[in-house]
């Protein structure tokens, strides 16, 4: 780039960061609802197997390594548009004349304050960080992708599930591979021997130059690195993508327990949280929904209840397929429907289909009112108006119900070998 072209791009680049990053910042401060929204709604009916999980923490993580870099870019930016105003005001800077101070303390000030060096360095800096989140942002990317290719060759290829959905493992992984982005293995993929290993190396090299998108950001990388101190931009790098992963699995652990930690700041109770504490979840109950909040798991129309009848639904899950399913195939359920001779036999298929489904449904959930099971109950398939949620419903009379503190528990059976029962719910409500 010439120098005018430079000279230019300076006159105007500051609008562009402020346009971008601005624009930018509040949609990713705001994306950890839309990210916590999207796994708890969606948390039901998907399966999120590995390579889900991995690309949902990687895009997490990316957010957050654009939020620092964006919120470097705007702080410094603000400081030097307010630096900026005063000198334009003033433009001859500070009037010694009217300082009523000794010649030495002007002589000082002279010395330590330079009006257009600390501009240009202020500039220079705000203009870094910008880079710096695009920059890292795609070192993320590109992690990202090498990641979910190795875990694929290692589940796919050499069957190690068990090793790759270790926390930990990934962690070690992703910090492999961080450092192979940015340089520190470089010199393999340079070797100039023409042995088999030597060319071998080569290839390896430049493949994952190619499939890791390194082309991408490597000639800019080289810039920094061939301008600096090699571990001052490592470890400034690592720093910056360490605090981007910690941030995000901290916040990822309010909803998500898997390999991640929760620190809870300006919270220093100790015993209000104890597992042997009943507790009632607000979001059980219809009534207490918010606008776009869900059931979860299910619920009850209320906390106190006033109606002769509960209303219980109950969202249905991925994990109850293979236990339903088999219940299902004992039972002898036709999931095909065939030809009937007739309208009799089209009618006593159907019934037969009812009361097999309403056996199943009946073996999967048991449902117990103050600690007695409730036998027979009579569910439909029902899609709930207010959440979208899929599941079950049925109707508990409560008519002769005491009045005061009652229980209504639902648990679920799961298991191929051995059959095992689960607390699914337990909705304490008050009968009036």
């Amino acid at each position: 780039m010439k120098t005018d072209q430079k000279e230019e791009y300076r006159s105007i680049s500051w609008q562009l960061e402020i346009i971008i990053a601005g624009g930018l910042f509040y949609t990713l401060f705001v994306s950890t609802d839309f990210f916590k929204d999207f796994y708890i709604k969606k948390q039901a009916v998907v399966n999120y197997d590995h390579y889900e999980v991995l690309l949902f923490f990687g895009l997490y993580i990316l957010t957050r390594t654009l939020l620092i870099g964006f919120g470097a870019n705007l702080l410094l930016r603000t400081f030097w548009v307010a630096y900026m105003a005063i000198d334009n005001w003033y433009p001859k800077g500070i009037a010694f004349d009217r300082l009523k101070l000794t010649d030495t303390q002007k002589a000082r000030i002279k010395t330590r304050f330079h009006q257009e060096e600390r501009l240009e360095t202020l500039e220079k800096w705000a203009s870094l960080s910008f880079s710096f989140a695009i920059l890292f942002a795609m070192v993320v990317i590109s992690t990202i992708v090498v990641c979910l290719l190795i875990s694929a060759f290692l589940i796919e290829v050499l069957g190690l599930e068990a090793l790759v959905y270790k926390p930990v493992f990934n962690y070690i992984l992703a910090i492999v591979v961080v450092l192979a982005q940015l340089g520190v293995l470089a010199r393999f993929s340079f070797k100039t021997g023409n042995g088999v290993a030597d060319k071998a190396l080569r290839a390896v090299g430049k493949g994952y130059y190619y499939l890791s998108g390194s082309f991408t950001y490597q000639r800019e990388l080289w810039v920094l690195r061939s301008n600096s101190k090699q571990w001052i931009l490592v470890s400034f790098a690592l720093f910056y993508l360490v605090m981007a992963t910690l941030i995000s699995v901290n916040q990822l652990g309010a909803f998500f327990y898997g390999g991640t930690f929760t620190i809870e700041a300006f919270d220093d109770r100790k015993t209000y949280g104890q597992n042997s504490i009943y507790t009632m979840q607000n979001r059980y109950y219809e009534e207490n929904l918010k606008e776009n909040e869900i059931f979860y798991r299910g619920g009850i129309q209320s906390e106190v209840i006033k109606e002769e009848q509960l209303k219980l639904f109950v969202v249905h899950w991925f994990w109850f397929d293979h236990y339903k399913d088999r219940i299902l195939d004992s039972l002898d359920f036709k999931k095909e429907i065939p030809v009937f001779e007739n309208d009799s036999v089209r009618t006593i298929f159907y019934k037969k289909q009812l009361a097999t489904y309403q056996a199943t449904l009946n073996k999967l959930f048991i449902v117990e009112l103050n600690q007695q099971r409730l036998d027979s109950i009579r569910w439909d398939r029902y899609k709930h108006p207010k959440t979208g949620e899929e599941g079950y419903l049925t109707y508990i009379g409560v008519d002769t119900l005491q009045k005061g503190r009652n229980t209504l528990n639902v648990k679920r059976r799961y298991g191929m070998d051995t059959i095992k029962t689960t607390n699914w719910m337990s909705l304490p409500f008050w009968k009036e």
